[in-house]
């Protein structure tokens, strides 16, 4: 998945032990964060920090804020109050050092494969064969060697999504923020997408932030899960997955820990969403 010539393969991590990433570039501060919009609080005190190769997954309902808190890390929207920073830096704008992958693909339809993964370091101006390379290799590792020719009017949804990602990774990010990238696809598909990037985590050093509504999908995935709740946004729990890496979906669904952790989940979601209720 990232930039696999700064992070070569490495031998599978000690089970519960995520993959490390370089110390302090890849780290997530949220301090105190809000965000309003016109209808009122959207994200309220927000605390959070991710540590540097740490795969941190966001569940909640829709409108808890997630894809906003999303935005801010990125750089495409300011807190209002409180600061979100990557690494030392306070978060003022887009970063080179943060890539995101959105669920619905986008991609130039009138670029080839090769032309939307390359787009990013061509703005960045990036040497042809330092291009070439990053470009090549990117598109190896999310399987879609023998298609850089093709315009995504000739890609299926897996096949888009996964260009989609190559793309994010040819820039190299110390951090990857992934907005329900998988949500666009068919069930099947899914799950063979969550065990490409299961199996290209043992290879990994970037920190992910991971936004879906599964909880399934969290637990498969995640170091740990952040649970929202609505209207004010805000975290109403942060619980690890003591599910051990390197990890397969059947696996995930095998562990021990897997049925009590998606009570426990499903049941703060529902505490939540009937108490909302009771107040309306």
């Amino acid at each position: 998945m990232p930039d696999m010539a700064r992070a070569p393969a490495a031998s599978p991590t000690a089970r519960g032990t995520p993959p490390q990433a370089p110390a302090g570039g890849g780290r997530i501060g949220c301090a105190n964060v809000y965000k309003w919009f016109p209808g009122g609080i959207v994200l309220e005190d927000i605390g959070l920090t991710v540590e540097p190769g740490q795969f941190v997954c966001i569940v909640g309902p829709s409108g808890c804020g997630k894809t906003t808190l999303l935005r801010m890390m990125a750089g495409l929207t300011e807190p209002d109050h409180g600061s979100i920073a990557i690494g030392e830096d306070v978060v003022t704008g887009p970063d080179p050092r943060v890539a995101v992958v959105f669920q619905h693909f986008g991609l130039f339809p009138w670029k080839s494969v090769y032309r939307n993964v390359a787009l990013p370091l061509q703005i960045a101006r990036t040497e042809r064969s330092e291009l070439d390379r990053r470009v090549t290799e990117a598109i190896a590792t999310v399987g879609l060697t023998g298609h850089e020719r093709k315009y995504p009017a000739q890609l299926s949804g897996g096949m888009k999504q996964r260009a989609g990602l190559a793309r994010a990774l040819a820039a190299a990010p110390d951090v990857l923020l992934m907005d329900e990238p998988f949500a666009a696809v068919d069930a099947q598909v899914r799950e063979v997408l969550q065990e490409d990037l299961l199996t290209l985590r043992a290879r990994l050093r970037q920190t992910i932030v991971f936004i879906t509504h599964s909880i399934d999908e969290a637990i498969t995935l995640g170091d740990r899960i952040i649970v929202m709740a609505t209207r004010p946004g805000r975290i109403i729990r942060d619980l690890p997955v003591p599910i051990g890496q390197p990890r397969t979906v059947s696996q995930v669904r095998r562990d021990p820990a897997y049925a009590g952790l998606r009570e426990e989940i499903w049941d703060l979601l529902r505490q939540h969403a009937e108490s909302r209720a009771g107040d309306q």
